[in-house]
């Protein structure tokens, strides 16, 4: 790599407006091809941006929204109170009651416990998460906005980009945030393949060298252009590298410090502080009871013993959210989807036959399973982004692909006969038991044989990410509202390494454009060729959106969602 930057570097707001046209899809080359600013690069306050938003980052933020507009107006008729950022019909029914005051412990109910409690694994980052900061932050219109870094100076094809960290930032233990350890987390991520399976990695894979000229800077260079880089890093949790993670005592800079974790039953995080934001969090402190039953852990919301329950059934919500002792927040920038993954290894059986695995997702009615578990509040999909990814093609995504005499004849075209085929699920997800019984139904009516097997969350969460299923497994892609080249790291659609273990030459080249293309009409063409090659292929069988969401007691006040998908109890209070 060259040590200085291609070329000249291009302003913090250069920048926002890059991502700002990225987001809509639009106007990305010219972005990254404008001409250097005659005055150095200016470091901009933590408060966010200086000037307004322009039109085009209104109109990005405006469409960070549920993956369909019905979807969205059928969730403020349930009740459900919209959070995050973006802008919304019913957002002034999200607003706090009264003022923020400090105190008092937020419960909460989880379902499932962690595999373990490193910071770099997605799995639990509901429970772990306020351990942490990272180093930006996304609005809804997936502009970068200073956090642990203050500013930033990136040139115009971002193969550079100089963090300048912000100063007398403390982890818990009272050492000082420095810029070696902010290069030692991402050189971690990049080279521990344990991290998610090892599929973490793939979204670091750009990285080729990571400086720290003095102690508040960090200079990553890039081997190519990285379009997503801020989408990455927004969704990287920084961890104090003197902690070793394998001790599952998580240690970071975030306004929670952690207390104890005892193993299926709870999880114990104090308030810090010491926090850089100054007069936060509000919160003592959280207490996060671990549950394997949702309706439990409903029961116990509604008995008093629980402030706040995290992903309650659907049924649940909307029973809740009719009652005004209860609120109901839902994600509305989310981009997950729920598939079904099909395991394509070598020996794996007749899912490493594509016409057999087309047969299998011809097969899936996906409306009845959607009307089944998200009654009035969710859409069938067909493809893993959502309307406002560049990459979403709504005549793909909407079109009704139910149809057992195609799957009867694809499945003969297959040679496959008498298939018999095992689909694990989460025991702490009966909504997924619920679909899959219908399609174990309408498997059977053309000839197919299967076994739906319940699993303990963390066996689940180990037969997921290490890719340890025999043939299918019903999951929950996320991201779906961020940068398409997000997808060139995502566990289910990386060509890298996935955990159904697909590999294709073509598949690498055509993703290889998801990653590093910046030339607007070119994106269109890798996008189309990209959504045509995994529908194709179909290995991963979108089904429906999903509706992150959060059912807590009227008292609880704050709670928001974040572009990466992750509640944020930082601006959180109860009230008396």
């Amino acid at each position: 790599m060259p040590s200085e930057p291609r070329d000249a570097p291009v302003s913090r707001r250069a920048a926002l407006r890059f991502f700002a046209a990225a987001a809509a899809g639009l106007a990305l080359l010219a972005a990254c091809r404008s001409p250097a600013p005659t005055s150095a690069p200016t470091s901009v306050p933590a408060s966010g941006p200086t000037t307004p938003p322009s039109a085009a980052q209104s109109t990005a933020g405006a469409t960070a929204a549920p993956s369909s507009p019905a979807a969205a107006d059928r969730a403020a008729q349930a009740g459900f109170v919209p959070a995050g950022v973006a802008t919304s019909s019913t957002a002034s029914a999200a607003a706090p009651q009264g003022q923020p005051r400090s105190g008092g412990t937020l419960r909460v109910g989880n379902l499932g416990d962690l595999p373990n409690a490193d910071g770099h694994w997605i799995n639990g980052q509901n429970v772990i998460y306020p351990v942490f900061d990272r180093l930006v932050d996304l609005d809804a219109s997936l502009q970068p906005h200073p956090a642990l870094a203050e500013s930033w100076d990136v040139n115009s094809d971002f193969t550079q980009i100089t963090f300048h960290l912000r100063q007398g930032v403390n982890w818990h233990s009272g050492r000082e945030l420095t810029a070696e350890d902010v290069a030692w987390n991402y050189n971690r991520i990049k080279g521990d393949p344990k991290i998610d399976g090892g599929i973490k990695a793939n979204f670091f894979v750009p990285v080729g060298s990571l400086e720290t000229p003095d102690k508040y800077t960090l200079v990553l260079k890039a081997t190519q252009p990285w379009p997503a880089v801020f989408n990455v890093l927004a969704w990287t949790n920084i961890l104090d590298p003197q902690v070793p993670p394998e001790q599952n005592k998580p240690a970071g800079t975030g306004p929670f410090t952690f207390v104890e974790w005892v193993q299926g039953d709870h999880f114990t995080l104090k308030k810090n502080p010491n926090y850089w934001q100054s007069g936060k969090p509000y919160l003592d402190g959280i207490e996060i009871k671990i549950f394997s039953d949702p309706q439990s852990m409903v029961s116990q919301l509604e008995g008093g013993a629980l402030d706040l329950a995290i992903q309650p059934l659907i049924r649940d919500a909307i029973r809740l959210a009719k009652d005004n002792k209860y609120q109901v927040v839902y994600n509305q920038n989310s981009g997950s989807v729920n598939v079904i993954l099909a395991q394509t290894r070598d020996g794996a059986g007749p899912t490493t036959n594509k016409t057999f695995r087309q047969a299998l997702n011809a097969s899936i009615d996906r409306q009845r399973w959607t009307d089944t578990v998200l009654p009035g509040v969710g859409s069938p999909k067909n493809l893993p982004v959502v309307q406002s990814n560049p990459a979403y093609d709504a005549a793909l995504d909407q079109a009704n692909t139910f149809d057992l005499d195609k799957a009867r004849t694809l499945l003969s075209q297959s040679g496959v006969s008498s298939p018999q085929l095992d689909v694990i699920y989460s025991s702490a997800s009966p909504d997924y038991q619920n679909v899959l019984q219908i399609w174990q139904q309408d498997l059977a009516k053309i000839g197919v044989t299967l076994t739906l097997k319940s699993t303990e969350p963390v066996a689940y969460v180990d037969q997921l990410f290490n890719s340890r299923f025999g043939a299918l497994i019903g999951g929950n892609s996320l991201f779906g509202q961020l940068h398409p080249a997000f997808f060139w790291g995502n566990a289910y659609y990386s060509p890298g390494k996935n955990w159904a273990n697909f590999q294709s030459d073509e598949y690498s080249t055509i993703a290889d454009g998801l990653l590093k293309e910046t030339d607007p009409a070119k994106q269109k063409q890798v996008y189309a060729q990209w959504i045509a090659f995994i529908n194709d292929q179909a290995w991963v069988f979108p089904w429906s959106n999903t509706v992150p969401r959060a059912a807590s007691s009227a008292k609880v006040q704050g709670l928001t969602y974040n572009m990466t998908e992750f509640l944020m109890p930082n601006d959180s209070w109860l009230t008396g």
